[in-house]
């Protein structure tokens, strides 16, 4: 699992054009992953040190230190830390009836671009960190956080960034690509790989191999992975039991859950629930948020 301190706005004071979700400084293990999912508001990330790849819909880019992403609502996406240099990112949350407008027509992220690097990461990491010292759930609070976010967003459209076209689409199997698409739309109701190669009218065996061949992982791997990912978000903002939550995520058996989320994750689900709770920053001295700063960013040398 990924060492983390967050912050998280559960609910809101203010309607906001431009308001403030959650925020947080990550400092991943190798081989990390997260997803497939999909989220519901954008996302930003700040590659702090080390490697990654990120995986959005048909796009697929290899990110290192100084490079940022874009999760945009309702896109299928899946990133991971490279096995030999694991990533460290900061990351933050916003939305707002302006959000996507900013987004699309000031920001790096305009004509459809999925990332963008930057020569001062700093100056985005400094303005997250200061979102960790804002978690009193006052309003006040809730004012200055999303003070933060159109500070953030401001930095970000003077940026300099050259045009590039947008990445090749993924050229692999059509077949592969709706395999993951159904999988992404129905894991809730508790379909299996059979039941998939099923709705494609194509064989089982021969789903497994192209999509394999396409994504790196097994159509089985990808469909549990959904389902934990979609259970450890409800684990942090839902009070739900833990086997309500398994149902709600297409487990038909709680022990099977139990089994896989720790599997994935390294933890059981009630041990998650824990941690997540105790590494919101409520409960986080501000000398702990500085140390994972400090362990984050790259090493500089002189030689």
């Amino acid at each position: 699992m990924e060492k983390s301190i967050y912050n998280l706005v559960d609910t809101h004071t203010f309607q906001a054009s431009i308001f403030y979700i959650f925020s947080g400084i990550s400092q991943t293990l190798p081989f990390h992953t997260f997803g497939p999912a999909k989220r519901h508001d954008f996302i930003i990330h700040f590659v702090l040190s080390g490697q990654g790849l990120f995986f959005v819909e048909d796009q697929q880019f290899h990110l290192n230190s100084g490079d940022a992403f874009l999760i945009r609502p309702h896109e299928t996406i899946f990133y991971q830390s490279d096995i030999k240099n694991p990533w460290s990112y900061a990351w933050i949350s916003f939305n707002g009836t302006q959000a996507a407008q900013i987004i699309e027509e000031l920001s790096p992220f305009k004509n459809h671009q999925q990332i963008f690097h930057s020569s001062n990461n700093d100056q985005y990491l400094n303005l997250i960190a200061e979102t960790l010292n804002l978690s009193d759930a006052s309003p006040q609070s809730e004012l200055q956080l999303n003070l933060i976010v159109n500070q953030l967003l401001l930095q970000l459209s003077k940026e300099n960034v050259p045009y590039q076209a947008p990445a090749p689409s993924f050229k692999g199997s059509r077949l592969a690509r709706f395999a993951r698409e159904y999988m992404d739309n129905h894991y809730e109701q508790g379909i299996s790989v059979t039941d998939v190669a099923h709705a494609l009218n194509i064989d089982r065996s021969y789903l497994s191999r192209i999509f394999t061949s396409n994504f790196s992982m097994s159509p089985k791997a990808w469909l549990i992975g959904v389902r934990i990912n979609k259970a450890s978000e409800l684990l942090q903002s839902q009070q739900l039991t833990i086997e309500k939550i398994a149902e709600m995520v297409g487990f038909n058996n709680v022990a099977v859950f139990s089994r896989a989320f720790l599997k994935i994750t390294g933890e059981t689900p009630s041990q998650y629930r824990k941690q997540h709770k105790r590494l919101r920053t409520t409960q986080v001295a501000v000398s702990e948020i500085q140390n994972l700063i400090n362990a984050a960013k790259p090493v500089r040398r002189t030689t």
